[in-house]
């Protein structure tokens, strides 16, 4: 018969066995096994230790090749294009103290600004194709026969380095300041532009800077926009596209670096950097003295040659 005795019985051996489980069981985890474990923690403490103090050293050395080419960048720079007048366009991702940065070693080459212009996201929108489209239809010189596709962004575009260069398809147009203030203004007031520099027309180069590729749902439709805005500009004058990085699917900077490309253009992978900086201008420079195409980035990058042109 199982009675309360049985039941007190029963609970004790339950517990007994467990406390001589427990007592084992820390017995074991002291010996041998507690010794591997600790062992492993260790191991795993000192590379994790040794991979800190590698990237604190890393991010130390960075800092200083980041001051030295800032500091040398003035006098390195100086004159590498007086007497070029330099258009200079922000693409969408692109940060305004970067975009400055460009600016300024552009100043230090000796440049004549052409201009300083924003082209906003909604530029790049697959769902404002027809309104740039439509605008093309109005803000054409009388000079100049609209492109005939039904590409807004390619047309648009087409456009916009026509006026701001006084290239158009590669020969010479005869381009007013009116037609400037013409197409900036449509794009501004659709809301896909904005000045900061009035264009003054004529660029003899333009440097494109732009920021990471598009990863949206329109990823696709806004990288090859992109591309299609570089190539535009560089068939009518010598085109450098600088952007922040070369990683992400799509990115417009690994398709500028192919062999199908309508028009060459010279790519920088690092443009946030001091030194991705000045190989954009020293880029440029090249273009404009020889035709001679560049990519730019970090060295030991796939497809680039370093930070500057090899000749430079």
């Amino acid at each position: 018969m199982i009675n309360f005795r049985y039941h007190l019985i029963s609970l004790t051996a339950v517990f007994l066995a467990l406390t001589i489980g427990l007592i084992l069981g820390t017995a074991a985890l002291n010996g041998p096994a507690m010794e591997a474990i600790e062992a492993t923690s260790q191991s795993l403490r000192d590379r994790n230790n040794a991979m800190r103090d590698e990237i604190e050293a890393l991010q130390e050395e960075l800092q200083d090749d980041q001051s030295f080419a800032s500091e040398i960048a003035p006098s390195y720079l100086d004159g590498r294009l007086t007497g070029q007048k330099i258009l200079l366009v922000a693409l969408p991702g692109a940060e305004t103290e970067v975009v400055d940065a460009v600016e300024e070693k552009l100043d230090y080459a000796g440049a004549t600004s052409a201009g300083r212009i924003s082209l906003l996201d909604d530029f790049l929108d697959p769902a404002n194709n027809d309104q740039l489209a439509d605008l093309v239809d109005g803000v054409t010189p009388d000079t100049i026969e609209a492109p005939v596709t039904y590409d807004g962004v390619a047309a648009m575009s087409a456009i916009l380095a026509a006026v701001t260069t006084g290239s158009f398809e590669g020969a010479p147009v005869e381009i007013a300041a009116g037609d400037i203030t013409t197409v900036t203004t449509g794009l501004t007031e659709l809301g896909m532009l904005t000045v900061e520099t009035e264009p003054t027309g004529g660029a003899t180069g333009v440097m494109l800077v732009g920021g990471a590729a598009a990863a949206d749902s329109d990823a696709d439709e806004r990288n090859t926009a992109v591309v299609t805005i570089a190539t535009a500009f560089a068939v009518d004058d010598p085109t450098v596209y600088a952007a922040s990085t070369s990683a992400g699917e799509g990115n417009p900077v690994v398709a500028l670096r192919g062999d199908d490309i309508e028009a060459p253009v010279s790519t920088v992978n690092s443009v946030t950097a001091p030194q991705g900086q000045i190989g954009a201008v020293m880029a440029l420079v090249d273009l404009i003295a020889d035709s001679s195409v560049h990519h730019l980035g970090p060295e030991g990058e796939e497809g680039v040659e370093g930070w500057l042109p090899d000749a430079a």
